[in-house]
């Protein structure tokens, strides 16, 4: 009966800490240094990349938004340069990419960059090139949609839905030969 309860409780946290971080798809720890920001793309379709940034000499939001999509492969960065700086056009990690100007209807259709202040995102009333990161900084960038980024589960919840999975994993019968 003990036992019984226990499945329980696993199943039932496991589907509520799996709702909570269902739009996150993939973390990825990129680069090397003394220092690390959080770098965040949430896709329209409700995705999301987090990519922790490691490094040590001073850099700006695009130049890391550069950094960490160099870092895994196969993701791919589009974007045009102007005299003001850089405006990113096009975003592809796994197997989502959204490319957008602002040019279309709705008018949302681009790459909006948020900056975490106090805990807070908020939308970024200057470029990705102006930005100079600190160490734990946070930027995000969300495709066709003025809402903030989507949260990320803290380490603690990341760690039960591991065990779940492992609980899980574990009642697996073999399949037969």
């Amino acid at each position: 009966m003990h036992r019984m309860h226990s499945v329980a409780a696993i199943a039932a946290t496991s589907f509520t800490l799996s709702h909570a971080v269902a739009g996150i798809v993939a973390t990825y720890d990129v680069g090397a240094g003394l220092y690390a920001s959080t770098i965040q793309v949430d896709f329209e379709n409700g995705n999301g990349y987090v990519f922790t940034l490691r490094w040590t000499e001073p850099t700006n939001g695009f130049a890391a938004l550069q950094q960490a999509i160099a870092g895994v492969a196969g993701a791919q960065l589009q974007y045009q340069s102007f005299s003001f700086g850089q405006f990113v056009t096009g975003i592809g990690v796994g197997t989502d990419f959204q490319y957008g100007e602002g040019d279309l209807w709705p008018v949302e259709n681009y790459w909006h960059y948020w900056t975490q202040v106090g805990g807070q995102w908020q939308v970024a009333m200057f470029g990705a090139g102006d930005r100079t990161l600190v160490d734990g900084s946070a930027d995000a960038w969300v495709f066709g949609s003025s809402a903030a980024p989507q949260a990320v589960p803290g380490p603690g919840v990341v760690v039960a839905l591991m065990l779940a999975a492992r609980a899980r994993r574990g009642r697996r019968s073999p399949l037969p030969a």
